[in-house]
């Protein structure tokens, strides 16, 4: 697996985490329908795939080699941008926010 691979299974495990994050349970992918949540994770996941047929589908209809990054980036982050800009959370996303080492400690003496 080359480094241009892991750039959009990086933005899939950011967006794992960041679902986990937000239901503070651990996240079990088969429970779409959970309040607790808002799984994301289905959203890239969606445009992954969807990436990835059209990448294989130009280059087989084109015959030549076709740079798969250009289709897996936009249909991965845009479907994720849309929903988290419509349920608000696009900053809170974006930034990432790091929890406070300290906040770790103290929820682990508690």
């Amino acid at each position: 697996m080359s480094l241009l691979q892991a750039i959009p299974s990086m933005l899939l495990a950011l967006v794992l985490c960041f679902d986990h994050r937000k239901s503070r349970d651990s996240v079990n992918l088969l429970d779409i329908n959970s309040a607790k949540g808002h799984k994301y994770i289905w959203y890239a996941l969606a445009g992954y795939a969807i990436g990835l047929v059209t990448a294989l589908s130009a280059g087989v209809l084109t015959h030549a080699p076709q740079p798969a990054l250009l289709y897996l980036v936009p249909s991965t982050l845009g479907p994720i941008i849309v929903v988290s800009y419509i349920r608000k959370e696009l900053m809170e996303l974006w930034e990432g926010n790091i929890p406070n080492l300290n906040d770790k400690a103290h929820q682990t003496e508690v």
